[in-house]
C-alpha cells in the first residue's frame, strides 16, 4: 500500500515527447504573427492559473486552447502546440518558466527527432533506449560536484550535466520544424517602448487581485496566508487586501522555536514580531493544523522522491525519511520572487571576490571568469582546461546582449536559473493536497523594475510602489530591519516607532496553537507496510555513505577528469567542505548515465501533430516502440556508522558503532589527529575498537578521530568519517 502512495503522492512520474518530421518537407515559411493563432495545443502538463480558473493539465487539455491565450498566465505548466499547414511545433511554458523542459536533437534517416522531457535522468533514458550515446558534460557536472556555493545549489547553464542535453531558457518558446528546433527568446524583464512603470504595477496587479479571488471564492475551506517580517509577504498582503478577500485567509509564519542555529532563530523571532502585528492590526486568525497523513520511507525512497522533482536541476536533498502532507486539499498565497523585483545573490555582492571587479558591461566576461573561483571552492581539483570551460560556461550563461554590468547580470541569472528551481515547486506541493500561489510572480512587475533607477530598485522602490497603490497602511508598519528609509514618504510620528523588540511572552497565543499542532503532528501514525518495516535513520551519515558510494561507482564506470574522485568525495564531506545531501543527489545524477537509475517517465511519440496513442505512425512508430529499457543499476547497500571517542586518563578509545549489514564486509581503519595533524594509526581489520595512548600529549590539546572503511575483495569504496572534537 505505501509504494503505490509514494509512487502517486510523491514521486513526480516525468514525461518524454518525442518529436518526429519528415526533413524532406519544406520549411516553415508562415510568419509567427500570421500563424501564431493557427497552433493548436495537443499536450501539457501542470497547474495553469488564468484570471477564471485554476487548470490541471495533467487531467487534459481545455477545448479550444490557443497560444496566443495562455502566454502570461501564471503556474508551473508547459504546453505543445501544432500547426498542421508545415507540420510544426511550439513548446510554451509558464512566463517565469518554473515548468523545467530539456531537449536533445538528431537526425534518424529522413526524420528530424526532438526529445523533449521535464527531468534530465528521464531524458537521458529516452536518448539511451533509442541507441543514442550519452555522456556527462564533465565541466558544468564537475563544477556543480566540487561547489557548496548558493548559485550552484541549482543548474546555473542552460548546458545540462549531460552532452547534448539542453535546458530550455524562462521566457524561451523552442519551435520545431523540418529544419529543427530553434529557441525564440523573450526578454522576461523587457517591456514595450512606450510601457510606464505605473501602468505596468497596475496591470500586474490587477491581475494578481483576479487570481487572489478566484482562490477566496475557491469551496476549499481551509485557506491560508503566509507572512513575515520582510517585503514580499507585505506585497502578497497588500494586494489580498485590495482585491477585498484578506478575510478568507488565515495568517501563518515561522516557529522561531524549531530553528537550531541561533542567527537564523533570531531572523524567525523577528519575523514572528512583525507578522503577529500585522495579523492584530488586520484582524486575523492564526491558521491551525487540519489534519495530516505521513509515510515512512528508506533512505533510498527519499532520494528516489528527490530525484523524480529535481535531477540534474537542483540538489538540496535533506535525506529525511519521513514525508506528511494535508489530510484535504489547501491553499497558500506566499510572497515568492520577490527577490527578482530588487538585488539577487548578495551573499555573491558581500564576497571580496565581487568588490575587486571592475563591474562595467565591456568586462562582464572577464569578471565572470574571475568570480568562478568564489563560486567552485575546490576548483582545485578540476583539470586547468576544465576549469577554464567551466568558467566560460559561467560567462555564456550570463545574458550578454543585455548591455548591463555583472552587478546587474547577477538579477537576471537568478531569474534564468535559481528563482525558477527555488520556486518551481507548484505542481510538486499540489500533489500534496497544497495548492501554492505567488501573486508577485507577474511579468509587468518584472518589467516595471527595469524601468527604475537600480539603486532607487534595490532600495525596494516597487515593494514600496505596489503596497501604496493597494493598501498603503501597510507601509507605516515597521519590517523586521526598521522602517522604509529616509527617501520613501512615511508619516513622521511612524519613523519614531521602530521595530518592537522580541518579547516571547507576547506571543503566547502562537506558541499555545504551535504545542497543539506539534502534538498532532507527533500523534500521527506514519504509514508503513507491516511487512517491510522500515527503521529511522540518521539522514545525514545516510547521505554521506550514498555519496561515498557514488563516487565509487562514477570512479569505476567513468573515466573521471578528477583524480581519485573515490575518495576525494568521503574525505571533503567528512571533512565538512561539502554538503552530504546536496552531493549525494549531484553524483546520483552524473551515475545514471552508467547505472540506468533515471526518473521514470511516460515516453509519447508526435508525428504530424498526433500522438502514438491515437494513431499508426508506421516506420516511425516502429523504431521508437522496439528499442528495450537500459539497464538499471540497483544501489549499494548503505553503509552508516557512528565513530565515539572517549577519554579515560592517558588513553584514548574510538568506539565505532554500526548496525548495518554491510558492516562484515569491510575492514576498518582508525587515524588519531592532534588538531590537523595525524598523530597514531591502526591499521585495516574488523576490529571496530581503537586505543591510543595520550601520555604525551600536553593538556588542553584538541583531538579527533577519522575512520576509513574499506570493502573486503576488489572493490575500491572508500568511506570516512570524524568523530567529535574531545579535549585532553
Amino acid at each position: 500500500m505505501t509504494d503505490n502512495l509514494i509512487e502517486r503522492k510523491l514521486k513526480h512520474r516525468g514525461v518524454v515527447l518525442t518529436l518526429a518530421l519528415d526533413s524532406r518537407r519544406p520549411t516553415r515559411t508562415t510568419s509567427q504573427s500570421s500563424g501564431d493563432r493557427d497552433y493548436r495545443a495537443v499536450y501539457g502538463r501542470g497547474v495553469l492559473w488564468t484570471d477564471s480558473e485554476v487548470i490541471s493539465l495533467d487531467n487534459g487539455l481545455p477545448d479550444g486552447l490557443r497560444s496566443q491565450a495562455v502566454r502570461h498566465q501564471s503556474g508551473q505548466w508547459f504546453l505543445l502546440f501544432h500547426r498542421a499547414d508545415d507540420d510544426s511545433y511550439r513548446i510554451i511554458t509558464d512566463p517565469l518558466g518554473y515548468h523545467r523542459l530539456y531537449y536533445s536533437s538528431f537526425r534518424r534517416g529522413d526524420n528530424e527527432i526532438v526529445v523533449i522531457g521535464d527531468n534530465q535522468t528521464s531524458v537521458v533514458g529516452e536518448l539511451q533506449r533509442l541507441g543514442r550515446p550519452v555522456d556527462l558534460d564533465w565541466p558544468i557536472a564537475a563544477s556543480h560536484l566540487l561547489s557548496t556555493h548558493t548559485m550552484m545549489q541549482s543548474s546555473f547553464s542552460h548546458r545540462t550535466m549531460y552532452a547534448g542535453i539542453r535546458s530550455l531558457p524562462a521566457g524561451a518558446e523552442l519551435v520545431i520544424d523540418h529544419a529543427g528546433a530553434k529557441e525564440e527568446h523573450k526578454n522576461l524583464f523587457s517591456a514595450s517602448t512606450d510601457a510606464r512603470y505605473d501602468d505596468l504595477l497596475e496591470a500586474g496587479i490587477a491581475r494578481a487581485q483576479a487570481q487572489l479571488r478566484l482562490l477566496a471564492d475557491s469551496p476549499v475551506p481551509d485557506k491560508r496566508h503566509a507572512l513575515s517580517g520582510g517585503r514580499d509577504s507585505r506585497m502578497a498582503m497588500a494586494m489580498t487586501i485590495s482585491a477585498g478577500v484578506h478575510r478568507e485567509f488565515t495568517m501563518m509564519t515561522a516557529d522561531p522555536r524549531r530553528s537550531r542555529k541561533p542567527s537564523s532563530r533570531t531572523v524567525l523571532e523577528h519575523d514572528l514580531t512583525i507578522a503577529s502585528e500585522l495579523r492584530r492590526h488586520l484582524g486575523l486568525h492564526w491558521s491551525r493544523e487540519s489534519g495530516i497523513t505521513g509515510v515512512r520511507h528508506d533512505a533510498h525512497t527519499s532520494l528516489d522522491i528527490f530525484q523524480s522533482h529535481a535531477a540534474g536541476a537542483h540538489f538540496a536533498w535533506a535525506g529525511s525519511g519521513v514525508t506528511t502532507w494535508p489530510d484535504a486539499l489547501r491553499v497558500e498565497v506566499h510572497g515568492g520572487s520577490g527577490e527578482l523585483l530588487r538585488r539577487a545573490y548578495q551573499n555573491m555582492r558581500n564576497h571580496p571576490s565581487f568588490g575587486a571587479l571592475d563591474d562595467r558591461p565591456e568586462t562582464v566576461t572577464a569578471d565572470a571568469r574571475a568570480l568562478f573561483p568564489t563560486l567552485v571552492a575546490h576548483h582545485g581539483y578540476l583539470p586547468k582546461d576544465m576549469a577554464e570551460e567551466a568558467a566560460e560556461a559561467f560567462a555564456d550563461s550570463l545574458d550578454r546582449d543585455a548591455d548591463v554590468p555583472m552587478s546587474e547580470q547577477l538579477n537576471l541569472h537568478y531569474a534564468a536559473f535559481r528563482n525558477r528551481d527555488h520556486f518551481g515547486q507548484i505542481n510538486q506541493q499540489f500533489a500534496k493536497n497544497s495548492l501554492k500561489f505567488y501573486p508577485l510572480a507577474q511579468p509587468e512587475f518584472l518589467q516595471a523594475s527595469r524601468l527604475i533607477d537600480p539603486d532607487d530598485r534595490n532600495r525596494g522602490r516597487v515593494a514600496y510602489d505596489i503596497i501604496r497603490m493597494t493598501h498603503p497602511q501597510l507601509n507605516e508598519i515597521p519590517f523586521d530591519d526598521g522602517h522604509w528609509p529616509e527617501p520613501f514618504p512615511l508619516s513622521a510620528p511612524v519613523r519614531r516607532h521602530g521595530t518592537p523588540p522580541y518579547v516571547s511572552a507576547d506571543h503566547r497565543d502562537f506558541f499555545d496553537r504551535e504545542d497543539v499542532d506539534t502534538a498532532l503532528r507527533a500523534a500521527t501514525p506514519l504509514l508503513s507496510d507491516p511487512k517491510h518495516p522500515i527503521a529511522s535513520f540518521d539522514g545525514a551519515s545516510a547521505a554521506a555513505s550514498m555519496a561515498a558510494s557514488s563516487a565509487s561507482e562514477l570512479s569505476e564506470l567513468a573515466d573521471t577528469p578528477v583524480q581519485n574522485l573515490h575518495t576525494l568525495i568521503p574525505t571533503l564531506i567528512a571533512q565538512g567542505r561539502l554538503v552530504a545531501g546536496n552531493t549525494a543527489a549531484k553524483l546520483e545524477s552524473m551515475t545514471a548515465v552508467f547505472t540506468g537509475r533515471h526518473t521514470p517517465y511516460d515516453s509519447v511519440l508526435f508525428s504530424s501533430g498526433q500522438s502514438a496513442s491515437s494513431s499508426v505512425l508506421s516506420t516511425v512508430g516502429a523504431w521508437h516502440s522496439a528499442p528495450a529499457p537500459p539497464v538499471r543499476v540497483a544501489r549499494g547497500e548503505l553503509l552508516v556508522f557512528h565513530v565515539d571517542l572517549e577519554i579515560h586518563t592517558d588513553e584514548a578509545v574510538v568506539t565505532i558503532r554500526c548496525n548495518s549489514a554491510a558492516a562484515d564486509t569491510v575492514e576498518w581503519a582508525v587515524y588519531l589527529y592532534q588538531e590537523q595533524i595525524r598523530i597514531d594509526q591502526k591499521w585495516y581489520d574488523d576490529r571496530r575498537t581503537a586505543r591510543f595512548s595520550l601520555s604525551e600529549l600536553p593538556a588542553q590539546t584538541r583531538i579527533r578521530a577519522l575512520v576509513f572503511t574499506r570493502e573486503k575483495g576488489p572493490s575500491s569504496r572508500v568511506h570516512r568519517k570524524f568523530s567529535a572534537w574531545r579535549t585532553v
